[in-house]
């Protein structure tokens, strides 16, 4: 199949704003090394977390419509949508009930990043009141929490609470150890995952990886569901 018009909810491509692409030129560099790979719609999430990621929401839109404008004149075609990666801390609880977060879309969904700190106890807790205060909470890169390793049975909870579940095309491939790639396999498999997503951040460690990875779906478990992951279900995330 062609791989031609997936969509990359996650991912971290932005300059002068976390740990993503260190300078505009890398940042047009992954841009353009995901056109290559068939990438037609973006969502750049960049990190959202006290003490360490906190740019504010002005600076990542005026860098945000830079990048838009760049791959605009050379001619991209891509749709770019802007978002961020929350990470579910008592201060984002907070501000969540405070002020309007920028969403995923015209939808209010958002990506929460937990940690391998939170209990499983605490994770429900945050999703269900995620979903109170009027939010759908799409869990980033699921396969990375010690709560839901330690049972993976506990995935399929989040998805009976209201949220959705994102794993990343490195962990997929294998790039973070076979423990993180067994885990997705059995989720893929039970049906709880509902996007991947490259989580990229730069060209050199973390690139974007989703031909790649669109190629080993399409393998291990047939072309539909190889799109469905990459392009159906994240653009209807986007879109809906």
């Amino acid at each position: 199949m062609n791989v031609n018009r997936m969509v990359d909810i996650h991912c971290h491509l932005l300059p002068y704003v976390d740990d993503g692409a260190e300078d505009l030129d890398e940042a047009v560099e992954l841009l353009e090394e995901q056109h290559k790979q068939g990438v037609t719609t973006i969502c750049f999430t960049p990190h959202l977390r006290t003490g360490m990621f906190e740019s504010p929401d002005e600076k990542i839109i005026r860098q945000f419509e830079r990048l838009d404008r760049i791959q605009r004149e050379n001619g991209f075609g891509m749709s770019l949508y802007l978002s961020r990666e929350y990470h579910c801390d008592r201060t984002l609880m907070k501000k969540m009930k405070q002020e309007k977060l920028l969403t995923m879309g015209s939808q209010n969904h958002i990506l929460l990043e937990f940690s391998n700190a939170h209990s499983f106890s605490v994770i429900c807790d945050r999703v269900q009141q995620t979903i109170q205060l009027g939010y759908r909470p799409l869990i980033a890169h699921i396969e990375r929490y010690a709560a839901i390793q330690e049972d993976r049975e506990r995935a399929e909870e989040l998805v009976q609470l209201g949220a959705k579940l994102q794993v990343n095309a490195g962990s997929i491939l294998g790039k973070e150890g076979l423990r993180q790639k067994w885990l997705i396999q059995w989720l893929i498999t039970h049906g709880l995952v509902y996007a991947v997503a490259s989580d990229a951040h730069d060209m050199q460690y973390r690139k974007p990886l989703l031909e790649q990875c669109f190629r080993y779906l399409e393998r291990k478990y047939g072309e539909a569901q190889a799109a469905v992951l990459l392009r159906d279900n994240p653009l209807h995330l986007l879109q809906d």
